[in-house]
Parts: structure tokens; sequence; C-alpha cells
């Protein structure tokens, strides 16, 4: 039957040398290194105590050591023995200080590859994957809980490296003094049993800390987007009211750790001693020995208690740090099964069309498209219209390659979707939204999307290209800082046409085959519409547009319309074509938009 304690440090050391591999053996051979050249430091104060006294001739470490020096061609004497121990304790805190190198570097090195490791898994995650996932709970693991993660491996190490110095320290005082030394092994051995519950609500704790991280993180990241409707509905109240509770709950549970933490602390010192004037009654008043001749014995021993009471420390520390390395373990098993799969087939360029035929989409048991079946041609617009929730949106994620069709097939010149290398596809595809995406920087950084330097010549005749093309050019010259204007979180200072027109000209400056715009009209104004309008006709015949509106009027100059009902495609042709038939579904639409 293997003890809990062994078998939780053997299923922890798979998972942190998979993290930091063979310099973990480094590490340990450092803190060995570390606690041998201190216990021997320690222990040469017996013979310089002994050195010319009576107890000379009884204590077989102290003659060891003497003999050591007779054979070394040294005198013994007391600058001898002084010069032993100043170098053993020169070569301690050479060996800390490496330590504490090392410790540093595989901390912060490990802390930099978690991110970066993380980053690129949401990369590849499955897009499905992503919409069953909060933003905070992505977020969390990469801002917080890899920290925590990091500080329970570090923590482990560090736990480990202290069972070897206490090993050390235990072995030295068995070869000075065997009967206390199994003495005191047992009452600390009971005491640590004592405290083994504290280590197992630590780390129930700690699984409740990075829960509620991730609770707080994803509420308040919405709050924090969506602060301009709260701060102008006055909804703080109810909105701190939830986060606040995720606060004090997180609290509640860090407080609860912090007072676990401080009771092997509070207890090691105190105990220490307890133990310690026990033994030197046992030693003088029983045995009835000098007191100076049980002080190196008791100096062993109370390094001992440190490193053993510590280890009850560290341990707990490293259970009420879990919480993170668990939810990093998990969240990685995730994303690893969840990567999106990709073919081998790369493509720079579209030269015929993309094709669906008789493509079937379900989310679950709903199924939201039935046997769709359409085609874009290259160099020429089409149009996708549909009521709310006809389907329009999951019909772009499939033709981009976010979600794949449960049935049917998808292709692109006669390449299926299933063998592309799908970041070759979405190279050749510019994409606006509804919500147009900007960031916190400058005109110029948000159209190149930091591709090139936007003070390069070169870089700067591409942004003005794209920025004439968007209808961009006459309020960015207004602007007070022109291209270099920072422009604040979700472009706060621009109007929404603004702000679409620049997601139009950082597509352009791609210089994408084709263009994608899923409802890029629907919440503008009439004048914005009108210059977003200019801006996609001017594409017409030099790239493939595909337009995915509400909105009528954005697909009256398209040269193929798609009319998508329930999922279905009902109704399909020119513009011209779908409005004279009166009873048809395209007409009843335009009735009602007044078209």
């Amino acid at each position: 039957m293997r003890i809990p304690l062994i078998s939780t440090l053997v299923h922890y050391f798979r998972i942190v040398y998979s993290y930091i591999g063979k310099k973990f053996f480094i590490l340990i051979f450092i803190c060995f290194s570390k606690g041998i050249t201190e216990s021997f430091g320690i222990s040469m104060l017996l013979p310089i105590l002994n050195i010319g006294t009576m107890d000379e001739s009884r204590d077989s470490y102290s003659q060891a050591i003497y003999q050591f020096l007779r054979d070394c061609g040294i005198n013994v004497s007391i600058y001898s023995l002084l010069a032993l121990l100043s170098l053993a304790f020169l070569l301690k805190g050479i060996f800390t200080f490496f330590q504490g190198v090392l410790n540093s570097y595989i901390k912060l090195q490990l802390t930099k590859d978690l991110r970066i490791d993380f980053c690129n898994k949401y990369k590849v995650m499955k897009y499905d994957l992503y919409s069953n996932l909060s933003i905070g709970y992505l977020n969390n693991i990469v801002t917080t809980e890899t920290g925590r993660a990091v500080g329970a491996l570090s923590r482990y190490t560090l736990l480990i490296g202290n069972i070897v110095i206490m090993l050390i320290y235990i072995s030295f005082a068995f070869s000075i003094n065997w009967r206390m030394t199994a003495l005191s092994l047992i009452i600390c051995t009971c005491l640590f049993a004592m405290l083994r519950g504290l280590s197992r609500l630590s780390r129930k704790l700690s699984i409740l800390v990075s829960e509620t991280n991730s609770k707080i993180q994803s509420l308040l990241i919405q709050a924090i987007y969506n602060f301009k409707y709260i701060k102008a509905t006055d909804s703080f109240s109810q909105l701190y009211k939830q986060l606040f509770k995720r606060i004090n709950k997180n609290y509640s549970h860090q407080y609860k750790q912090a007072i676990l933490a401080t009771i092997p602390v509070s207890m090691i010192e105190p105990l220490s001693i307890f133990f310690l004037s026990l033994l030197i009654v046992y030693h003088v008043g029983y045995l009835g020995k000098s007191v100076a001749g049980v002080m190196v014995l008791i100096l062993f021993f109370y390094k001992a208690f440190t490193y053993i009471f510590g280890f009850q420390q560290d341990w707990q520390k490293f259970n009420a740090s879990l919480g993170g390395l668990e939810v990093v373990i998990k969240a990685g098993g995730i994303l690893d099964n969840n990567v999106e799969k990709a073919g081998a087939h790369q493509i720079t360029t579209f030269n015929k069309a993309i094709e669906l035929r008789n493509v079937n989409f379900r989310y679950g048991s709903k199924q939201v498209l039935f046997d769709v079946n359409l085609e874009i041609q290259k160099n020429k617009s089409i149009g996708i219209v549909g009521e709310s929730g006809a389907g329009k949106t999951t019909l772009f994620d499939i033709i981009t390659g976010l979600l794949a069709p449960q049935s049917g097939k998808i292709s692109i010149d006669g390449i299926n979707y299933t063998e592309l290398e799908l970041s070759s596809l979405r190279n050749i595809i510019g994409y606006v939204t509804q919500e147009p995406v900007i960031f916190n920087d400058s005109i110029a950084n948000n159209i190149s999307f930091w591709e090139c330097d936007s003070q390069d010549a070169i870089c700067k005749k591409r942004i003005k290209d794209a920025v004439v093309l968007a209808n961009c050019e006459r309020f960015i010259n207004e602007a007070e800082k022109g291209n270099d204007t920072v422009i604040g979180d979700k472009g706060i200072k621009l109007s929404g046409g603004q702000r679409q027109r620049i997601a139009i000209a950082r597509e352009l400056f791609k210089e994408p085959e084709i263009m994608i715009f899923d409802e890029a009209t629907s919440a503008l104004d009439t004048e914005s519409e009108r210059l977003i309008q200019q801006s996609i006709n001017s594409l017409k015949g030099e790239r493939t547009v595909v337009i995915i509106a509400h909105r009528l009027s954005t697909v009256r100059s398209c040269d193929y319309i798609y009319v998508l009902k329930e999922g279905r495609i009902v109704e399909e042709g020119s513009f011209n074509k779908l409005y004279r038939d009166e009873k048809s579904s395209f007409y009843n639409m335009c009735q009602a938009q007044n078209l």
C-alpha cells in the first residue's frame, strides 16, 4: 500500500519534470551540496570545542576530523579547524547563490514559456470550443493561473530540496547520537501527521480561489467592455452586486488559506525550543553530561527541526498553490484535445470558385443549415441575405473554415477544405464585422495591424492607398495627429462609421483576394452606409466580395444573391430577377424595408 504523501510527491514529480526537465536534477544537486557543506560546517564546532579537552579522546567524530587533517599533512590546531569551518560556510554561500539564481531562472523562464504556450494553443483551438468558454476563463489562465502554477512548481522544487537538506542534517545527527535523533524523528513524525489535514484543506481552498479568480475576471472584462452602456444607464449597482459577491468569496477563500499558512509558521520556533529543552534536560539531567558536550548536537537538532517543520510549511504552501497548477494542466489538456484540424495543402491564390454542396450543420441537437448549395466565383460579388437567425453567420463561419459541416462538402478551386492548411485560406480573406475590431493604438497601426513600421515610406504608401479606398481620408486628415492619432479602446474616440471604415481599410491593406462583409453597415447612419457602400462598390470586378446582410440595400449591386430562410437557401438569382417575383420572400423583405 502506497503512503499518500509519497504517492503525491511521485505524481507531481512527473508533472514538474515534464515542465522543468533536467534542470530539476541540477537544482537538487545544488541543494544537496548546500546541505552537505552547511552540515559539515556546523559539525566542525564539535572538534573545535573538543580540541585540547578531555572529550577529545571520547568523541569519534572529532577524532575523524583530526585524523583527516593529519592525513592531508595539516597540523591540527584551532586555526586549521577554523579555516576548515570558514571554507565549509564559504562553499555553502556559493551553493546558496547558485540555488537562488537557478530557481529564479526556472521560475521566470517557465512563466514566460507557459504564457507563450497558451497563447499559441489559443491560436489553434477550435472555434466551437472558444464559443463555449468565457473570455474571463481564457484570460485568467494566462494572466493569473500560469503564475500560480509556476509558484506550485517552484514550491515543489523547494520542497524536494528541503527534503534533501533535512535528510543530510538527520544523517549528521545520527552519526553524532543516533538514540536522541531517532527519538526526535518519532516526535516530529507524529506532529507532521497531526498537521496533514491542513494541507488537504489548503488544496481545496486553492481550487476554489482559481474558480473565483476566473469568475471575477469574466465579469470584470464584460463590465469594462460594456462600460459605455453601464455608465449611460447607471447599471453599476446591479452588476457590481454580482462582481462584489465573487470578490468577497475569493477574499474569504484566500483569507482562510492565509490563516492555515500561519499555523505551522507560528508553531515552528516554540516547538523547536520546547523539544530542544527536553533534549538538554535528558542529556544533562538524566545522563549527567556537560552542556558544552550537547550544544553542537542541539544546534543540529535545531536546524533539523526547522527543516522538518519547514517541510510541513512548504507542503502546505505547495497544496495552497495547486489550484493554479491543476487549472493549467486541465486547460492544457482541453486545448490539446481541441486543436483545429487542418490539412497540409497551402493555397496562395484564388482562381475559380468556392463551392458548398449539400452542407448541413447543427449545434448539438439543433440543426441550423440544411442542404446548402452555393457558389462564390472569383471576382464576383455575392450577397447572402435573410432574417435574423436564418443561419447567415454560421454560413460565414463555414466559408472561413471556423466551423466544419457535419455533412456535405466545401471546397476552393476544387480542393476540399479538409485538405487545406486553413491559415493559408484565411490569409487570402478579408473580414469586416458588424462590430468593428479596433485596438487602442494609432490609426496607422490599426490599419497595418503592426505588419510594418508605420513610419516606413513603403508602409505609409500602403496605408494611404487603403485609406483612400475605404473613404477614411477626410476624417483622418482632420484628426489631431493624422495617422498617428491614438483612438482609444474599441476606437472610442471615433464615430461608428469611422471605426467601420478603419476596419475596412485594415482588410484592404492586406490586399486579400476575397472580402467578406458581415452585416458591415447594419448599425450605421445613412451617410456612413453610403461611404462604405462606395468602398464596397470600388472592389467590384477587382476582388471577390461576399456580403452577408439583413439590410437589402447593401446587396443591391451584387452579381448574385442567395436568400437564406430557416437554414435553407430558398431563392437565388440577381437582385432584379428576385425583385420581379412578387411572390418571393426576397420581394416581401424589400417591401418590409421600403426598398
